[in-house]
């Protein structure tokens, strides 16, 4: 678990930066949104982030899946897509 966690703040940051460069996309996720990575290719870490945010969610706290697809040879985010999930 302590490396999916290393791995997650890797991540939120990563996502942290491209959102600062990108605020069109920043302007789309509500500001009490639960952020859930999907990276392609993590299985893994999908299902234990998927797990472990739901665990934490406040109730009718909005979901926003961030869909990862790639990285940039400097380890920043290459493509992402959000897609709200209503539960």
């Amino acid at each position: 678990m302590t490396e999916y966690s290393n791995f997650l703040k890797m991540v939120s940051s990563e996502f942290h930066k491209y959102l600062m460069e990108n605020e069109k996309v920043a302007k789309k996720i509500p500001k009490d949104a639960l952020i859930i990575f999907k990276i392609e290719g993590e299985d893994g870490f999908n299902r234990w982030h998927r797990k472990t945010s739901l665990k934490n969610r406040e109730k009718s706290q909005q979901l926003v899946v961030v869909h990862l697809k790639g990285w940039r040879s400097h380890s920043s985010i290459e493509e992402i897509r959000l897609a709200k999930i209503a539960v």
